[in-house]
């Protein structure tokens, strides 16, 4: 089946990255979700991302314009019937996620590639019920989705030869590199990282050092190109701690067991880039602030952290 449609369920960061992406490899691309004020929010928001590329000489006005004409909102999951493809990117639940599948497998084509993007349930778990599992493969995108070259993707016990072909290849389309995982819950860069932004947050939180400063170890010292407080505030700190907690559950292993420190923003609604402060601060665009890193000094003081 020729890539005609891509439909797109879930409208938070990941998802938004995902609609830019599809638009951007030429392809239409519908993105779905219950609530029309939500939809033309996330509609803001790729455009708003789409605008910064352009303040960075990465775009023209004219392309811009022509990403925009190739995404459409819509509230009726009957979209997908048109369908080559369907992602899900919804937040993580796994039976609102089956219940999803159950339905777009009664209403897609047969020929249509079914994604899950979740990071901690499996293809195999989410396609019960479902009566053709064969068309269900993970693909778990890394947000920010436009600029993480690399797609992790997990076949179910039931995924077919030819989904996983198809999976590769829209996985070209969009210029990403396939890392080809075992179905577990996190898959690689999810169990790998979450220990590592867990300890992070405990050296914070110890006063051993600063936001920056360890950022500024994690990335001189290992030749990463983000640290793990930067890469945290794009991610979503509320998603990571969900992460978290489903994997100490499936795993039973410490390692995720999510820092105090973590509960705490997320309880102070300090999100990340979407709510406009993390780890550091964000302006309008979704820049940081130069300077703006969670300090020793905030953390000893009374409700310092959740002062936006």
């Amino acid at each position: 089946m020729s890539q005609k449609l891509v439909v797109v369920f879930g409208i938070g960061p990941v998802g938004q990255g995902l609609a830019q992406a599809v638009a951007t490899s030429g392809c239409d691309v519908v993105l779905i979700d219950d609530s029309s004020e939500k939809l033309q929010e996330a509609l803001g928001k790729i455009t708003q991302a789409l605008d910064s590329e352009i303040a960075r000489w990465g775009l023209t006005e004219g392309e811009k314009k022509a990403i925009l004409g190739r995404i459409r909102t819509s509230t009726d999951m009957k979209e997908a019937s048109k369908a080559s493809h369907v992602i899900e990117t919804i937040p993580e639940g796994l039976e609102v996620k089956r219940e999803l599948f159950r339905k777009l497998d009664g209403i897609c084509p047969v020929d249509a590639l079914l994604i899950s993007n979740s990071a901690t349930s499996t293809v195999t778990d989410l396609s019960h019920g479902m009566t053709h599992p064969e068309r269900l493969i993970g693909m778990h995108f890394l947000n920010p989705v436009r600029k993480t070259p690399v797609v992790e993707v997990s076949r179910g016990i039931q995924t077919s030869d030819a989904s996983f072909v198809n999976a590769k290849r829209f996985a070209k389309m969009l210029d990403k590199t396939v890392i080809q995982v075992y179905e577990y819950p996190g898959l690689v860069t999810t169990r790998v990282f979450l220990p590592m932004l867990n300890q992070a947050a405990k050296v914070l939180n110890e006063g051993i050092a600063g936001c920056e400063d360890i950022d500024s170890a994690m990335k001189l010292g290992f030749g990463l190109n983000m640290g793990p407080f930067a890469l945290a505030d794009q991610m979503g700190i509320d998603a990571l701690l969900s992460w978290m907690e489903q994997l100490h559950h499936e795993t039973n292993d410490n390692a995720f067991l999510p820092s105090k420190l973590i509960r705490k923003m997320v309880r102070a609604g300090l999100n990340g880039i979407k709510t406009g402060r993390g780890f550091y601060r964000y302006g309008p665009d979704g820049r940081r602030i130069d300077g703006s890193g969670l300090s020793i000094g905030e953390l000893s003081a009374p409700a310092a952290i959740s002062q936006r």
